[in-house]
């Protein structure tokens, strides 16, 4: 009998050293799609201290409750009956189970594979990530990665896809992050400081002795205008010999129905107003593109 396979699942961090170019509308909306489309279980880990990915998906009052239960990535970082914004320990405690911190957004159940229950499921986010980048206490560091990188190896034999929404630094988060991840999805604004900041990436990674392998690279052109838009840098971009081949094919343009709004909380493509269609559309292209690029085709 041959012996099967184990299953490897990626683990993406959606990242560029350069803030506001749509790391975080990426790994809300383009996320929900690729979960739908592809019938891949994905789990959302809101890891930059500001969460505004889960300030995007949830009410305050719902984050409160889930903040209140110790359902957020603070408990993955350091264990829970002690943790505050002030003071973390050495001790690593027990690591949770995937289950104990996700929160369910969406499932359904794959006929086409006997009724498989397919999830997207987020990790929220926690503002007092923050002290993590603020303290120098190498113990607890070295015992809020060893956390994570546990955690991730747990939710790797749980779902097909892990995204991590990252903090624009060079951090010690964004270390955390970068050692586990597999691929590294990075949104680039069609304008010279966010191609600063995608190149600042890369020497960061390329320089990085903590990688013992380097995560493969995947861009996506986000934020693109409408109208009385100049394609000079995008044109440099798909034909720059390094660059241009890790570019998917198919870009997201500038819309207000990705734009943040304390009236509506949610996914945007669930929103059933006009144009939504559209972004649906070419979100599911989006996930198609990226599925063949990570492996899930």
């Amino acid at each position: 009998m041959a012996r099967q396979e184990k299953k490897i699942t990626p683990v993406i961090s959606v990242i560029n050293m350069k803030g506001g170019v749509g790391k975080t509308t990426i790994s809300a909306h383009l996320f929900r799609e690729f979960y739908l489309h592809t019938a891949k279980s994905v789990l959302i880990i809101d890891f930059d201290p500001q969460f505004n990915l889960t300030q995007t998906l949830y009410s305050e009052a719902v984050y409160e409750k889930l903040k209140s239960h110790n359902r957020t990535v603070l408990s993955v970082m350091e264990s829970p009956e002690d943790n505050s914004l002030y003071s973390t320990h050495k001790k690593i405690g027990a690591v949770p189970d995937p289950g104990e911190v996700a929160v369910n957004a969406k499932y359904f159940f794959d006929k086409q594979r006997d009724d498989k229950k397919v999830t997207l499921d987020i990790v929220p986010g926690d503002f007092s990530l923050c002290k993590f980048s603020l303290m120098d206490d190498r113990e607890v560091l070295k015992t809020a990665a060893k956390r994570f990188s546990s955690f991730i190896e747990k939710a790797r034999e749980v779902y097909d896809l892990i995204c991590i929404d990252c903090n624009p630094s060079s951090s010690f988060l964004t270390t955390c992050a970068l050692k586990s991840s597999t691929h590294l999805l990075i949104p680039v604004r069609p304008d010279r400081y966010s191609m600063l900041g995608l190149r600042m990436l890369d020497n960061f990674v390329d320089s990085f002795k903590g990688l013992t392998v380097k995560p493969k690279k995947i861009i996506i052109l986000n934020g693109i205008p409408t109208s009385q838009y100049d394609p000079v840098v995008e044109n440099e971009l798909r034909a720059d010999p390094i660059y241009g081949r890790l570019t998917l094919t198919t870009s997201l343009y500038a819309t207000k129905l990705l734009e943040a709004s304390p009236r509506h909380t949610g996914f945007a493509t669930d929103r059933k107003v006009a144009y939504s269609k559209s972004l649906k559309r070419r979100m599911r292209s989006l996930a198609t593109e990226l599925a063949e690029a990570l492996g899930l085709k």
